[in-house]
């Protein structure tokens, strides 16, 4: 019972590492060459931050997110427009 539990959280784990790097990249192709302070300056987020999220290198809160979406002037749902399969990733999880 606790090694399932275990290999459920690593499972779970390595996919939103996965997610995550996913949605970094997206926000990478969308942002193309503007620079991170052209960026920030259009909302409420540093160009270090947006920088951070863009590299993966945090985990962002939803107000971030939301303010790089408001600085890229899309809305935030472009930024989780992603090539992930989350019907075959739920099936595995539930064992299917």
């Amino acid at each position: 019972m606790i090694l399932q539990i275990a290999e459920k959280a690593i499972m779970k784990d390595d996919k939103t590492d996965e997610i995550k790097a996913l949605i970094a990249k997206r926000l990478k192709n969308i942002k193309g060459d503007t620079p991170y302070n052209k960026i920030s300056g259009k909302c409420q987020t540093t160009s270090a931050r947006i920088s951070d999220v863009a590299n993966n290198n945090i985990d962002c809160q939803l107000t971030t997110f939301i303010n790089i979406a408001i600085g890229l002037r899309v809305h935030p749902k472009e930024l989780l427009s992603i090539d992930f399969d989350f019907e075959k990733y739920y099936a595995e999880l539930d064992g299917k």
